[in-house]
């Protein structure tokens, strides 16, 4: 760990009168939840050609629908196990000390179970399920909800039960609409990032003191754009992540170092 970095992010936490909190995959792999561009991600056994589009998705479901079963099993499965980690309640822990928004990449709603509120996810989230022509949130599902959908579409991705059978039983814990209208809301590739979200994750970027960006990437566009947003505004940007960062880099995994900065920032009583 460099101290001079660690310094530089308790004293700008410290001063912040606002901060951004951008979150990506890295903060829900500690809950089990599997990341999507590592070298062993989600994206080596799903091509995003084929799962990571709605077109690519219908079309791949056309001619192979076990495998449009396999990723969505093994998308909604692990969010289903999930709960917060210590870096989630980390993060919720900071909107009692000072004014925060939380945008995050992740579609899992983990910030949301950990307390933080102002959350904008700008991905989209794999608990609502969308009227595409309305644009209307028709159902909020829970992670009981999400454990029976895995449970129904394990059987039909293991030829356990016909495609109809499948269907039939989906149907009483999802929204299913035969003319395709309803769909998890979710932003995939080549799809517009959600309004409002969007518009108030890159204004509150220009008008924060500090971003602090965790578990992210940075390859994804154009959330990835944030942090550059919040720095060329003047804003200190703070990362934490294993992989190395540019800037204020503090290596380690947000459970391990968020607990630990936020106490060093605001106090050992913040909970």
């Amino acid at each position: 760990m460099d101290s001079d970095h660690w310094i530089t992010a308790v004293l700008a936490l410290r001063k912040a009168n606002r901060i951004v909190v951008f979150t990506g995959a890295g903060i829900s792999s500690e809950s089990g939840i599997p990341t999507f561009r590592d070298n062993d991600g989600f994206w080596q056994r799903f091509p995003p050609e084929r799962f990571a589009t709605w077109k690519g998705l219908l079309q791949t479901a056309l001619t192979d629908r076990h495998s449009v079963a396999q990723f969505i099993f093994n998308v909604i499965e692990p969010i289903a196990k999930s709960e917060p980690n210590a870096g989630h309640a980390a993060v919720a822990s900071i909107q009692q000390r000072v004014s925060t928004t939380v945008v995050t990449q992740n579609i899992d709603g983990l910030h949301q179970s950990a307390g933080s509120t102002s959350v904008l996810e700008i991905h989209g989230s794999l608990m609502e399920v969308v009227d595409v022509t309305s644009g209307e949130i028709v159902r909020q599902l829970d992670r009981n909800d999400l454990a029976r959908i895995a449970d129904i579409t394990r059987l039909y991705a293991n030829h356990q039960v016909s495609v109809i059978r499948f269907l039939w039983n989906l149907r009483k814990h999802y929204p299913f609409d035969w003319f395709g209208r309803h769909r998890p809301n979710l932003i995939l590739f080549g799809d517009d990032l959600p309004e409002p979200a969007w518009a108030k994750a890159c204004q509150a970027s220009r008008e924060c003191d500090v971003l602090l960006s965790i578990g992210t990437s940075g390859a994804v566009y154009p959330a990835a754009l944030l942090p550059a947003t919040a720095a060329a505004s003047g804003a200190t940007v703070i990362s934490i992540d294993p992989q190395p960062m540019e800037g204020c880099w503090l290596k380690g995994k947000a459970g391990d170092l968020l607990p630990k900065l936020i106490s060093d920032a605001f106090g050992s009583n913040c909970k």
